[in-house]
């Protein structure tokens, strides 16, 4: 169908729930900066503090709201999970104690932890082939400009409070309430989107979807003053398979789902090694400048990676968009790591931060369409699980192992986890761009 006002709301509503949670996604080192300097955790306990849980919590929360979404439709799963991520992040911004902190956040963790294989499995289903994955680069792209605000929030709220060890009692704590607030928001917003034709006609109810397809076709032949819309070129009927959570390792599917369970187990230390650390290797290397000011700068390359990566993820084979991004945001990870300018960190900050961007949004395409739609959620609920436990702990081994050594050792170890899962797309990973959702799963 010609792209119309229901494509731009379901975009919206979409974008809402991306926006909101990724406040915490990728304000996470911003404030794991704060919360550790104003409890003084160093080390190890400083990861235990915010990303370890909120990671964790996203395993939880990816598992489940993946096997849930196949099993009870996109929409519920869609309302549950921004009530979760909301409730956990406003309490955790009224608990006294790091340790308390953290178990909320995991709990908001597992509410973020069904928001994007969910986003990126019910996009797919929505969109046409050959634009599918430039409208999921556009919701991303509306979702990062979290990044620089939330980051700039914390700049501004740093001293705000009674301090210790001169951070403000309040800092960390009105971006966690902020967060919450946007999370009830955007629940209220989504109570209008509709289910899944696709996820519908999976289990039979064929009545339905085609009530909710009629009514989409009418809406977009009264807005463009059609009388037809563009012909059926080849029909599909997807069958009643219901879901199952070992039809993950079904021969039709099962390598598709070992090779991106091993690319989500390695891709979390090259995307999160960068952005949870970025502030406090600027702290480090220019103490006697705005850190956090800077670092929303860098971070605003995710955003302007992403309008890039509008134009060119429906043009470029999906695989070869990851590795080729994750190899650059090697090169120049490795340079910001032993730049010593601020001008020269800064720049190249933001060009690691615009590279990771085109990096992640090519992936979240690519693990949504590779897989039927029968377990298409479950399978990008159950990959991306991998990535949030191990996420967790490579950042753990990160910050106890590796950053002691200095910040060229980080990227040291991020260029082993690039070679794993260029490696790993390459000899296994499938074609997928421009194609129809039923032609990938074949």
């Amino acid at each position: 169908m010609p792209f119309g006002r229901f494509h731009r709301n379901f975009l919206a509503m979409l974008a809402a729930g991306e926006w909101a949670e990724s406040l915490m996604l990728l304000g996470n080192g911003a404030l794991l900066a704060l919360v550790s300097g104003y409890y003084g955790l160093k080390g190890a306990y400083a990861a235990y503090a915010l990303p370890t849980p909120f990671f964790a919590g996203e395993f939880v929360g990816s598992l489940l709201f993946g096997w849930l979404a196949d099993k009870r439709g996109r929409r519920s799963v869609f309302l549950y999970n921004q009530l979760i991520f909301g409730a956990g992040m406003l309490v955790a911004g009224f608990m006294p104690l790091w340790q308390l902190i953290a178990l909320f956040v995991f709990i908001g963790g597992i509410g973020v932890g069904g928001e994007f294989p969910l986003v990126d499995s019910y996009g797919s289903e929505v969109f046409r082939g050959k634009q599918r994955g430039g409208r999921l680069a556009l919701i991303y792209t509306l979702a990062v400009t979290a990044a620089p605000f939330i980051v700039y929030v914390t700049s501004l709220t740093k001293g705000v409070g009674p301090l210790s060890n001169g951070i403000g009692f309040y800092s960390f704590r009105i971006p966690l309430w902020i967060m919450g607030v946007a999370g009830f928001v955007v629940w209220g917003l989504r109570l209008r989107l509709p289910e899944s034709p696709r996820w519908l006609e999976v289990h039979g109810r064929y009545e339905e979807a085609d009530a909710i397809t009629s009514r989409i076709e009418e809406s977009i032949k009264r807005e463009k003053g059609l009388q037809e819309l563009p012909p059926v070129v080849q029909k599909t009927n997807l069958g009643e398979k219901p879901t199952k959570f070992r039809d993950l390792f079904a021969p039709d599917i099962r390598t598709r789902t070992i090779m991106m369970t091993i690319f989500q187990i390695f891709q979390g230390g090259i995307f999160y090694g960068f952005t949870t650390f970025a502030p406090g290797l600027i702290i480090k290397s220019h103490p006697l400048h705005n850190p956090l000011g800077y670092a929303a700068v860098i971070y605003s390359g995710f955003f302007f990676g992403s309008i890039a990566n509008i134009f060119i993820i429906d043009r470029v084979e999906r695989k070869w968009g990851i590795i080729v991004s994750a190899i650059l945001a090697g090169v120049f990870g490795t340079l910001f790591a032993v730049v010593h300018s601020l001008t020269g960190a800064v720049i190249l900050g933001f060009v690691t931060a615009f590279i990771l961007w085109n990096f992640s949004n090519f992936f979240h395409q690519y693990q949504a369409e590779i897989f039927p739609t029968r377990v298409r959620t479950t399978a990008a609920g159950f990959v991306y699980a991998w990535s949030r436990i191990s996420t967790s702990i490579l950042l753990l081994i990160i910050s106890a192992f590796v950053l002691p050594h200095g910040p060229l050792a980080v990227f040291d170890f991020v260029w082993f986890l690039i070679v794993i899962v260029s490696l790993d797309l390459a000899i296994l990973g499938p074609r997928s761009t421009g194609k129809r959702l039923e032609e990938i799963a074949v």
